[in-house]
């Protein structure tokens, strides 16, 4: 058993607990993100993403997040969704956007299919789960790519990064797997420095009202904004 942590860009450093396997981590279920401690002072720990590329196979990547300080305030670990997460992510979903969720327009097209649990993803804090973000396949034009939300997390741990986190660590598992696109209705500030971008105005017609001026996209194929023209909809 070896401790890490986790960066949360700028905010703070988290304890998380795995085991180690001749030098690899192993669990039971996929850490999607860890960054390692190698001392006390880290400032740059570099950190594993565990992602699945387009088989569905989860590889090991490397990336580095700048960490301001070292903050042992919560006990954080990102794992992808599961069905036993059902119930506490409703709560959350119900706490953050209450009943008014079902009628917006991005509801509607999640109620045309399953979310793809490979590239939803939960944040627990000392092993209940306090944010959740689920990914929905999803034909915007003749893009087929993923809507991202809901993205929420409890108030006791908001203003922490942990929902950016949690939008970055699904757009990458997107890429991996060969999604064309991350598109999400949202406020441009927030996603913005995420690298979503705003999608021509009124491109894609959904099954209610929108602010055309809040539909964003991540655009991974590279002809992805010209090809986002027409209805969004579930795409099994």
């Amino acid at each position: 058993m070896c401790h890490v942590v986790l960066a949360l860009h700028n905010f703070q450093c988290c304890r998380v607990h795995f085991a180690l396997d001749g030098g690899n981590f192993s669990c039971y279920r996929p850490f999607t993100v860890l960054g390692f401690l190698p001392d006390v002072h880290c400032q740059k720990p570099a950190t594993t993403l565990m992602l699945p590329n387009a088989q569905g196979v989860f590889e090991t990547h490397q990336s580095v997040h700048p960490v301001s300080a070292i903050m042992y305030k919560h006990d954080l670990v990102y794992l992808t969704e599961d069905a036993s997460h059902d119930a506490a992510i409703e709560h959350i979903n119900e706490e953050a956007f209450g009943p008014g969720r079902f009628t917006r327009a991005a509801a509607r097209i999640r109620e045309q299919g399953p979310h793809d649990l490979s590239l939803s993803f939960i944040c627990t804090d000392n092993g209940e789960t306090i944010a959740s973000v689920r990914m929905t396949p999803v034909l915007a034009g003749t893009v087929k790519g993923h809507l991202l939300g809901p993205l929420a997390v409890r108030p006791s741990h908001k203003n922490q990064g942990i929902g950016r986190e949690l939008v970055r660590i699904a757009v990458e598992a997107a890429r991996r797997k060969g999604s064309e696109a991350v598109i999400l209705v949202g406020d441009p500030p927030y996603y913005g420095p995420l690298g979503f971008q705003k999608v021509a105005y009124n491109a894609l017609s959904f099954p209610g009202p929108v602010d055309p001026g809040r539909v964003l996209v991540v655009p991974i194929a590279e002809d992805a904004h010209e090809r986002l023209k027409g209805i969004i909809a579930w795409h099994g």
